[in-house]
């Protein structure tokens, strides 16, 4: 005979109390930070999506070299990323990326619009800081051009104009640019982008200081990201923070952008 909610707490009930704490406590309570914890099968499943950056083709011995997981692992991995149509296997044996990833590339191209991602990075940063952001594209061999810009809202404040070209010269911005012209280049980490960052103090203008770190997409540099204020606000006590900020902020805008050859993962090794 089933057994109604009546009976089953009536059994319930009957049990001795240490019983009855064991049973309604099993349930164990989620809090906020298993909630955003990162999941351990997602995650080596991204690392072997990853390992195609590098090359389209890869065999199971060097996909289990460039993702340190087993090959058991691999296998259940590769199964089911074929099954969704995001790898193939070839008759070599050697796996190849699949026409999902194409797909939804090209929806990427489709709709992006920098604007979208810029802009907000550039209010964010000259909130965070109180001094003033831009992001600058180089124009022609000489020059360079503000495309976006976030103004402080501190009366003392550099001004800069969306549209203004500048000659480039020795400031941050020039000095990023004058460091990142080698064709595809990438940075490897976001943390790679703390020793591309460039800072400058009453260069060009004896009031102002700036800070400057490179952006990049998957085919290399794409602009600058800017922070400038007055000298006597990014000065050598403050600078090694707004340095962080920047460079932080260029890291996130370049991971959006495909911008890193290999996004940090919590799992290089199967442990």
């Amino acid at each position: 005979m089933p057994r109604t909610a009546k009976n089953q707490a009536d059994a319930h009930a009957a049990l001795p109390r240490s019983r009855r704490i064991a049973r309604t406590s099993a349930a164990p309570t989620r809090t906020a930070s298993d909630e955003n914890a990162p999941i351990a099968a997602v995650e080596r499943a991204l690392q072997v999506l990853n390992a195609f950056r590098a090359n389209p083709r890869l065999s199971l011995e060097a996909l289990a070299q460039a993702t340190g997981l087993y090959k058991s692992t691999l296998l259940r991995i590769l199964n089911t990323l074929a099954g969704q149509g995001y790898v193939f296997r070839l008759a070599s044996g050697d796996y190849h990326i699949g026409g999902v990833l194409f797909e939804l590339g090209s929806r990427y191209v489709e709709s992006l619009r920098l604007e979208e991602l810029v802009r907000p990075a550039l209010e964010d940063l000259a909130k965070s800081t109180g001094e003033s952001a831009a992001f600058y594209v180089r124009f022609g061999e000489s020059e360079r051009q503000c495309m976006l810009c976030a103004d402080s809202l501190q009366t003392v404040r550099a001004v800069i104009l969306p549209g203004q070209i500048a000659k480039l010269g020795k400031e941050a911005t020039s000095l990023v640019f004058a460091k990142h012209r080698k064709a595809g280049e990438r940075p490897s980490s976001t943390s790679d982008f703390a020793r591309r960052t460039q800072f400058t103090s009453a260069v060009g203008d004896s009031v102002t200081a700036s800070v400057a770190a490179p952006v990049f997409n998957s085919s290399g540099l794409l602009g600058v990201l800017l922070l400038a204020g007055p000298v006597h606000r990014l000065n050598p006590a403050t600078v090694a923070s707004f340095c962080t900020h920047v460079a932080e902020a260029a890291a996130a805008l370049s991971l959006k952008l495909g911008g890193i050859k290999e996004p940090a993962s919590t799992l290089r090794a199967e442990s």
